[in-house]
């Protein structure tokens, strides 16, 4: 996460608005939103950088419930989103 973080655009905003949480899942850092960044994360919510491929981020709500998939430079990945919303993925509250 730290090498996205260090991504200038989208991978800076999160980072400012990023708080580390205590929660691994999938061998990843959970963070939490202190406030809304771009269109699909808003304060709250927790999302973590994808352990195997490093090629997107993984968002859910505030109940834990995956919400959006998006891709490194914060675009939507629809493709991945329907395949984790019908898979019902979410994160520990």
């Amino acid at each position: 996460m730290g090498e996205f973080f260090k991504q200038p655009g989208f991978g800076s905003q999160m980072k400012d608005n990023a708080q580390k949480t205590s929660q691994i899942f999938q061998g990843q850092s959970v963070y939490q939103a202190k406030k809304p960044v771009g269109d699909y994360i808003a304060k709250g919510d927790k999302y973590y950088l994808d352990g195997l491929h490093k090629d997107h981020i993984e968002v859910f709500d505030s109940k834990g419930k995956v919400k959006a998939v998006l891709n490194i430079d914060g675009s939507y990945n629809s493709s991945k989103t329907q395949a984790a919303i019908k898979e019902g993925r979410r994160v520990p509250k």
